[in-house]
C-alpha cells in the first residue's frame, strides 16, 4: 500500500463498506513512518469501534503498531464539567483496554487539531472516527488541511452509515424508515480489532494526574457552571450494565408504559451513546437476541434506536441550519410559527427563571429539575419540557436559542444530533402540521390537562422530590 486509495482497497476488501469510508486527506503513505495513528474522538470505546477495526487493519497490513490518541479540549464548544466527568470515565476505562490489547495510547489536553498534527509527524496514515455536529466536522477538515498523510474518516455511532441509508435529508421518520428496513440486517454486526500487531506500547504517553479523575479535571480549568450528575457514571462496564438491566427488568413493559413518568422505563443509554461509550449495534443486537428469546415486542424501542436516531444524524449530516432557526424547519412551521409569533403570552419567563425552575407551573420546574440534577429528562416530559417553553417565551426563536442552551449547559447527552433533533420537534421538525392554535399555530400542542389526564405524575415528582433535595417542588 503507498497511498489513500490503496488504504482504502484494502478497508474494502477486509469486509467495509464503501459508506464506511472517506478519503479527507488524498496523499502517499509516510514510508517512514513508526506506526498508524488513529484519533479516537466521538466513539470512546474498544468494543464494536469500526473506526478502531479500520486502523488496526491498515496497522496490521504495514506491519506497524497502532496507537491511540485522545485529546480533551477544555475549551469544547459548550462543554462543561459535568460532560468531561462523564467523558473521563469511559476514556479511562477505553485506554486501559487499548493498552492491554499492546496499543500505543496518547492521552492529550489542547486543540485535537495541534495534537494530530504533532503526532501526525511519526505516523505513516491516520484514521479517525465521525464526527456530526459543525465543530467535530470543522476539526476534521482543518486537520486535513494540515497534515502530510492519508487521512480516512470511518462511520461510526450509527448502523447504517448516514450516506447509505440516504443521499439526502429525510422529511420524516416514515420517508426513512422504510429505507433502513431494507439495508439495517446486513449492518447489524459487531467489529472486531486485530491484535497480533507489532507492541506500540513504547508510545504511550499519558499525563501524570490521569490516574486520579479529580485532581485531572481539576487541572483542565473548565467550566465549572454545573456539577457532575447524579446517577450518572460513563463507560463501556457502565453502559452494558444499564443495558442489562434494561432488558432484565424494563424492556417488557416499554412498548404499553414507555411515556409514563411515574414508571421509569427509559433505557436510560443515550449518554452513553452520545459519548459512543456503547455501539448501537450491540444495543440492537442484545434487544433483538432478548425480544426472541422472551418472545417480547419491541416495535416502539427499535424503532426509535434504529429509525428516529438515525433520522436526527440525517438531519444534522445534510442540513448545515441544524442550530439555525427558523431555517431548519419545514416551510409550513416557519410560516405558521411566524404569523403567531406576535401572539399574546400569558407567561412570559426569562431565561433565569426558566433555568432555576421558577415557573408556576410544578411539572415543568419538575423536568427542569431532573435536568439541572440527573442530567436527563424522561422521555415525555422532555417533549412537555419544550413545548411550554416555546408558549411561555416572547418569541419562537428566543424559545429555540433557550431550549438548545439548557439542554446543551446540563444534559449528559446534549450537543448531540438526537437533542437537535428532539428540541427541532418541538417546533415543527419531522412532524406534521396541526389544527392551528394561539402562539404554536399548527404546530403540535401539549398541555397540563392532556399530562395529568394520561399520568398521576406522584411517583415522578417524588423523585424529582429526592434528587433535588427539595421538601416541595415550586410551581402549582
Amino acid at each position: 500500500m503507498t497511498n489513500s486509495h490503496d488504504l482504502e482497497e484494502h478497508l474494502l476488501k477486509g469486509g467495509f463498506d464503501g459508506e464506511d469510508i472517506e478519503i479527507l486527506k488524498e496523499t502517499d503513505i509516510n514510508s517512514e513512518g513508526e506506526y498508524v495513528l488513529y484519533w479516537m474522538q466521538s466513539t470512546q470505546r474498544q468494543k464494536d469501534n469500526k473506526a478502531l477495526s479500520a486502523a488496526s487493519l491498515l496497522a496490521d497490513n504495514l506491519n506497524l503498531p497502532l496507537v491511540v490518541c485522545f485529546v480533551f479540549m477544555p475549551q469544547f464548544p459548550g462543554g462543561n464539567y459535568r460532560h468531561f466527568a462523564f467523558m473521563y470515565d469511559g476514556v479511562k476505562e477505553c485506554s486501559e483496554e487499548l493498552q492491554d490489547s499492546g496499543f500505543g495510547m496518547k492521552i492529550k489536553v489542547s486543540s485535537p487539531v495541534t495534537e494530530l498534527k504533532n503526532e501526525s509527524e511519526k505516523a505513516a496514515a491516520l484514521v479517525c472516527d465521525s464526527g456530526y455536529i459543525k465543530p467535530a466536522r470543522s476539526w476534521r477538515k482543518l486537520l486535513a488541511e494540515e497534515i502530510e498523510i492519508p487521512l480516512l474518516r470511518i462511520s461510526t455511532n450509527l448502523i447504517v452509515p448516514v450516506t447509505a441509508a440516504s443521499n439526502k435529508e429525510e422529511y420524516a421518520a416514515y420517508t426513512l424508515r422504510k429505507k433502513l428496513e431494507d439495508k439495517i440486517d446486513e449492518y447489524l454486526k459487531i467489529w472486531d480489532f486485530k491484535s497480533d500487531i507489532p507492541d506500540g506500547s513504547k508510545y504511550t504517553s499519558i499525563p501524570e494526574k490521569f490516574s486520579r479523575k479529580y485532581e485531572f479535571l481539576n487541572d483542565l480549568d473548565l467550566n465549572n457552571s454545573v456539577s457532575e450528575a447524579k446517577n450518572f457514571s460513563g463507560g463501556y462496564s457502565a453502559a452494558r450494565e444499564r443495558l442489562t438491566e434494561f432488558l432484565n427488568n424494563r424492556i417488557e413493559h416499554y412498548e404499553k408504559n414507555r411515556s409514563d413518568p411515574d414508571l421509569k422505563c427509559e433505557s436510560d443509554l443515550s449518554p452513553y451513546l452520545h459519548f459512543g461509550h456503547i455501539s448501537p449495534r450491540e444495543i440492537a443486537i442484545a434487544v433483538k437476541e432478548h425480544s426472541s428469546k422472551k418472545d417480547i415486542v419491541i416495535e416502539n424501542f427499535w424503532d426509535e434506536l434504529t429509525v428516529r436516531r438515525e433520522l436526527s444524524f440525517n438531519f444534522v449530516y445534510y442540513n448545515q441550519n441544524y442550530d439555525c432557526f427558523p431555517e431548519f424547519l419545514p416551510e409550513w412551521a416557519r410560516e405558521t410559527l411566524a404569523e403567531h409569533k406576535d401572539d399574546e403570552r400569558q407567561f412570559n419567563y426569562s431565561r433565569h427563571e426558566f433555568e432555576t425552575a421558577s415557573t408556576h407551573d410544578k411539572y415543568w420546574n419538575a423536568a427542569q429539575l431532573e435536568l439541572i440534577h440527573r442530567g436527563k429528562i424522561q422521555n415525555y416530559m422532555r417533549m412537555y419540557w419544550g413545548k411550554k417553553i416555546l408558549e411561555w417565551t416572547e418569541t419562537p426563536k428566543k424559545a429555540f436559542d433557550l431550549s438548545l442552551y439548557l439542554n446543551n449547559k446540563y444534559a449528559l447527552d446534549g450537543r448531540d444530533p438526537n437533542s437537535y433533533s428532539g428540541i427541532g420537534w418541538c417546533f415543527g421538525k419531522h412532524d406534521r402540521a396541526w389544527q392551528e392554535r394561539k402562539i404554536f399555530g399548527k404546530t403540535r400542542y401539549m398541555n397540563r390537562n392532556g399530562l395529568e389526564r394520561k399520568f398521576s405524575l406522584d411517583k415522578y415528582l417524588e423523585r424529582i422530590k429526592e434528587i433535588s433535595r427539595k421538601d416541595e417542588l415550586p410551581g402549582d
